[in-house]
């Protein structure tokens, strides 16, 4: 099987969730690349296993020769290669490899740890199988990491190249506009609470989630109109409603939403008079027909935000630090919870999340109309 092919069987393991841990991770993608890119994975002198570094162990070194590293590699729960870099970093000090690797399975970090700069600024190409074509992957994947390359010292060059091009500056200047289309239609929680920070310091009032969540999306749309709440007649602040934004609970649930619509779930259509009843409803019919569902949607990328779980085990997972918003919650099958307290653009993400994890296409088998 070519370097291609194999990327795009991971890629769908990957979005299947098949891989829900690193030792999972470790064995079904980063070896099985390994081997593809020409590393003997069964002689453990050369890709050497939990290499002790002294202040701990990295979870694999290439060596050349035989016993050296020169590549450490790093292997992360899915979502969560971001928070050890610096371990990782610290393990290449400890070795004396040139080259550190990241990885969570989905996303793979380059970095050049004897750099100068911030740790953002050592690595020096990210790469997201979910991103790039299985073609574009493997290029990537066989310039930092394949043995040709990093035995001959081409590797490391071709990074070092990477690291001091100017051009890095104009390509993520460029990439811009797609991360901004992303964001927006996410409905990134930390976009709609900025915006909304800066209309309460504006007016004294909160804005709805979920109308600067839909204001954004137009903005997004050249040629729609702005879209303005009904219940906006002014920006100018009230005394009762300045009043009632201070005394507001935290919590604001969608249930406050008064947006209807529908579902259809396998030609099953239910009307639904918010956003988080559907949501609900369809993450609790797909967790009864599988119990491993919600297990697996709890390792998605997009079932988690910047700073929490979206689907959790306890209601602490879901507000870390916040116990005033745990009721804004429901209760799935087999013991977990679903955060409540989100945007509308969040809850439809999560339910074409669900839908792919159940092995359903989303917009044939669920749609959602609202």
């Amino acid at each position: 099987m070519s370097l291609e092919s194999t990327l795009k069987d991971i890629v769908q393991r990957l979005r299947e969730n098949r891989f829900p841990n690193e030792q999972a991770i470790s064995q079904g993608v980063v070896l099985r690349l390994f081997q593809e890119l020409g590393w003997d994975t069964w002689d453990t002198k050369i890709v050497w296993p939990e290499y002790q570094t002294g202040d701990g162990r990295a979870d694999f070194a290439l060596c050349h020769p035989q016993s050296k590293p020169v590549v450490v590699t790093e292997v992360k729960q899915p979502g969560k290669a971001e928070d050890a870099v610096r371990q990782a970093l610290d393990y290449s000090f400890h070795t004396g490899a040139p080259i550190v690797v990241l990885t969570d399975g989905q996303t793979w970090g380059f970095y050049l740890p004897g750099e100068q700069g911030t740790y953002e600024d050592r690595r020096v190409y990210k790469l997201d199988l979910y991103e790039r074509s299985a073609a574009e992957a493997a290029e990537i994947l066989h310039r930092y990491l394949s043995r040709e390359n990093v035995t001959s010292g081409n590797a490391l060059e071709a990074a070092r190249k990477e690291y001091r091009s100017r051009n890095r500056r104009s390509q993520a200047k460029s990439a811009i506009p797609e991360a901004w289309r992303e964001l927006v239609e996410k409905g990134d929680e930390l976009l709609v609470e900025l915006v909304a920070g800066a209309v309460e310091s504006k007016t004294g009032v909160r804005p709805d989630a979920d109308d600067v969540a839909e204001f954004l999306l137009a903005l997004n749309r050249p040629g729609t109109p702005i879209p303005v709440p009904k219940s906006s007649k002014s920006l100018a602040p009230t005394a009762q409603s300045v009043e009632h934004s201070v005394s507001a609970p935290a919590i604001r649930d969608a249930t406050e939403s008064t947006r209807s619509g529908r579902v259809v779930l396998l030609g099953s259509a239910t009307t639904y008079s918010n956003y988080k009843d559907a949501m609900v409803a369809v993450l609790t019919e797909l967790a009864n027909r599988d119990p491993s569902f919600l297990e697996r949607c709890s390792q998605h990328p997009d079932a988690r935000g910047r700073k929490r779980r979206y689907i959790a085990r306890s209601l602490e997972e879901l507000y870390p630090g916040r116990p005033d918003l745990h009721e804004a919650s429901s209760k799935l099958p087999g013991g977990w919870y679903i955060g409540t307290n989100l945007n509308n653009a969040i809850k439809r993400v999560i339910i074409q999340m669900a839908t792919e994890v159940a092995g359903l296409k989303f917009g044939k088998d669920v749609i959602v109309e609202f």
